[in-house]
Parts: structure tokens; sequence; C-alpha cells
């Protein structure tokens, strides 16, 4: 069998992004992003409305479809992995704090209403809160960068 490369990934993921939008009246706002955090939550809200018949609120872009970006971008770096022999099962020492952290990662994605892409444009935009949390976004990159030279040197 021929190796995917991700020339071809992407290839076919553009074509079913056009299939999808041509199709099945999947149409996401311009400018629209990709964001682990919202996407999360709006797969969520949506997949609790449809299970339960509850009425929810959900974003625009997940109106008619629920946004499949975590599980796309899990399975493809699962994929990947395996793909090029990288994949192991791996535990994060301590468990107990690596989740937490994770929990603390989303809640204030979630409290700061999006990911540093959003937060870099509301920036660019000029607004302070965007700026804000975009420095702080690089802060915690350069600290948990350092952190993990540190514990691998």
């Amino acid at each position: 069998m021929e190796r995917v490369t991700p020339v071809m990934m992407g290839v076919v993921a553009a074509a079913l992004a056009v299939v999808a939008q041509a199709f099945l009246w999947v149409v996401p706002p311009p400018a629209y992003g990709l964001c682990i955090v919202c996407h999360g939550r709006d797969f969520v809200v949506w997949l609790t409305g449809a299970l339960t018949g509850l009425p929810v609120q959900v974003a625009e872009a997940s109106s008619a479809w629920p946004l499949l970006t975590v599980l796309g971008v899990f399975l493809g770096a699962r994929y990947a992995a395996a793909e090029h022999g990288e994949y192991r099962d791996q535990w994060i020492e301590p468990r107990f704090t690596a989740f937490f952290c994770g929990m603390g990662v989303m809640i204030l994605g979630l409290l700061i209403m999006g990911c540093p892409t959003r937060l870099l444009l509301r920036a660019a935009y000029g607004d302070p809160i965007g700026a804000t949390g975009a420095v702080f976004v690089l802060l915690g990159v350069a600290a948990a960068t350092f952190v993990m030279r540190r514990r691998a040197g």
C-alpha cells in the first residue's frame, strides 16, 4: 500500500471541504479558524442538544452539522504517528497534574473566548483584551518550553 503523504491528505481534506460546502451546506463564517477549545465546546453542546432534544445555542458554524475538528485532529495525529512509527502509549507523569493542567487550559481558553489565533486577530484589530491574552499565551508557551527543556536536559 502506498504511503499517504501530507500533501495527499491536504488535497483530500480540501476536496472534502468543498464537497461539504457545496452539497451539505456546511458554510463556516468568514475568517473562521481552527480552535480546539471552541470547536470542542461547540461539539459537546451540539451533541447534548441532539441527544436530549433540549434547545441549545450553538455557534453559527455548527448549526447544521457538528464541528468534528477535535475528533479530526485527534484521529489525524494518531494516524500520522502510527504511519511514521512514532505512536506509542505514553503516560504523562503525574497524571493528576496533567489532567488538571489540561482542564485549566480549556477553562481559560473559554474565559478568553478563543484560541491564540483568535487572540492575535483581536489584538490586530486593537482589542486590548486580545492583546493582553496574546501576551499571556506567549508567556505561557515560553514558561512551558523552559520547564520541558529543563526536565529533558
